[in-house]
């Protein structure tokens, strides 16, 4: 029976009422389990806090399927978390798909996206001190900003993630699991000098403490400090935001550039581009970003990769988040009065019942149409003032981007242009006043693909 008045169990105790002050709400943990020394410490310490807190555990379990012991582990965590009576989960990924990030790179991508998929509550972590040390070396060969050099937090709010032991040195952990006779698995490839971190762990910092003894103490105080900055530099961003960045997050207002300095701008471009899920471009592309922007003028187009699947593009005074796409082929498509139409261009198109309100519907008696893209030529007439004019026309007077305008669904009855989606319904197709119409919805793929964390 392990002894709850240990050193690192009070530590972890201190962290715990730290930043879990609320103990009479039921607190739910999933902790993510290798079966190492870390993470099998991690799991009985946190058991331990059963004891006096009302707390749900859950472990989960990632097999990465790359070494010919890897079920073994998996069977081990099992049972583990039986003695513990923990609820344990286990999933095999594959990271054949994201090798070009590299092995370590994509088993961390693959880790992540499991624990996400089942995380109930606080997801918990066993990355220590020593940890800490070899992330930001990493990030400081890399290249990488405030948010790279800012490591690991010991609470992440947003992404609700607790790291206990991030204080707390190595060899304090494997300390506490030969006194309380810890069993633990031993990973083949910690050996594996290929791995940028083992090389770290392994070669580099055994060196470095011989003159430094005290770095990583050193080094996750910097981290510290750093996150403060990058903390300050998100509460700039987010108060920019307000002013320049649309209330969907896709689109930022070229105006900005009149109103704060350059490192503003560049600072809410970063936080803009991290708000949507996209990973940070290099400085080179950052600094071509900014050129263009900085040069472009109302009816200018910007257009630059920020990611291997989206770009940043410009039109009339504000910049968009949109993702490549393919070129786009001729399709036809006939709606018989579906709820839903997912379009070949990976598009789709939503169809609600509603009663006529402000926005004008379609007559629910207007019987199949035929959905195709644009060809040209298209007339249209949304008004019953407005003289009928080219869908071009009306379409870049409504400022709609290029992009958009390319890819936007065409509804026809025989020959005549009956629904424009997210623009307008021709007068001889719309409801009148309290009746119940079609109200449709296209949804874009760029739009699909950016996605906005809450």
């Amino acid at each position: 029976m392990l002894k709850n008045k240990s050193v690192l169990f009070l530590e972890v105790l201190e962290s715990f009422k730290q930043h879990f002050s609320d103990t009479k709400k039921p607190v739910v943990f999933d902790i993510g389990l290798s079966g190492g020394v870390d993470s099998m410490v991690l799991l009985h310490i946190i058991s331990l806090l059963r004891n006096n807190i009302k707390l749900t555990i859950n472990a989960i379990h990632i097999n990465h399927a790359l070494s010919k012991s890897s079920l073994d582990w998996v069977k081990f965590c099992e049972e583990q978390c039986e003695k513990l009576k923990i609820n344990f989960i286990s999933e095999e990924i594959d990271i054949t798909k994201d090798l070009k990030m590299g092995i370590e790179g994509a088993a961390r991508k693959k880790r992540y996206e499991v624990f996400k998929a089942y995380q109930k509550g606080d997801l918990v972590l066993a990355h220590h001190q020593d940890d800490q040390t070899e992330t930001l070396l990493l990030q400081l060969f890399r290249g990488s900003g405030l948010k790279g050099l800012a490591s690991m937090q010991q609470y992440d709010t947003e992404k609700r993630i607790w790291r206990p032991f991030l204080k707390i040195k190595k060899e304090t952990i494997e300390d506490f699991a030969k006194k309380h006779s810890i069993q633990f698995i031993v990973d083949e490839s910690n050996e594996d000098l290929n791995f940028d971190r083992n090389f770290l762990r392994k070669k580099v910092l055994p060196l470095i403490k011989t003159r430094y003894p005290n770095i990583s103490q050193t080094i996750s105080r910097s981290a510290s400090n750093i996150a403060d900055g990058l903390n300050l530099n998100e509460t700039i961003a987010k108060e920019d935001a307000q002013k320049f960045i649309s209330d969907n997050q896709s689109v930022l207002s070229l105006c900005m550039l009149n109103e704060i300095p350059k490192e503003r701008v560049v600072n809410l471009i970063r936080w803009w581009l991290g708000r949507n899920q996209q990973p940070m471009p290099n400085k080179k592309t950052m600094d071509e970003l900014f050129r263009q922007i900085i040069s472009a003028k109302k009816d200018s187009m910007i257009n630059i990769s920020v990611s291997p699947l989206m770009s940043v593009r410009g039109y009339q005074d504000q910049i968009f988040l949109v993702a490549k796409g393919e070129k786009i082929h001729p399709y036809e498509v006939i709606w018989r009065g579906e709820d839903e139409i997912n379009l070949p261009d990976n598009s789709r198109l939503l169809f609600k019942k509603k009663k006529v309100r402000e926005t004008k519907l379609l007559k629910l008696e207007v019987g199949a149409l035929r959905i195709q893209n644009r060809i040209g030529g298209e007339r249209f007439k949304p008004k019953e003032k407005q003289p009928t004019r080219t869908l071009k026309y009306l379409l870049q007077s409504s400022r709609i981007p290029p992009w958009e305008r390319e890819a936007i669904p065409l509804f026809f009855s025989e020959d005549q242009l009956v629904v424009v989606p997210n623009f307008g319904i021709h007068y001889d197709f719309q409801t009148q006043e309290g009746a119940i119409g079609w109200d449709i919805e296209w949804e874009k793929e760029w739009e699909k693909k950016v996605i906005r964390s809450d």
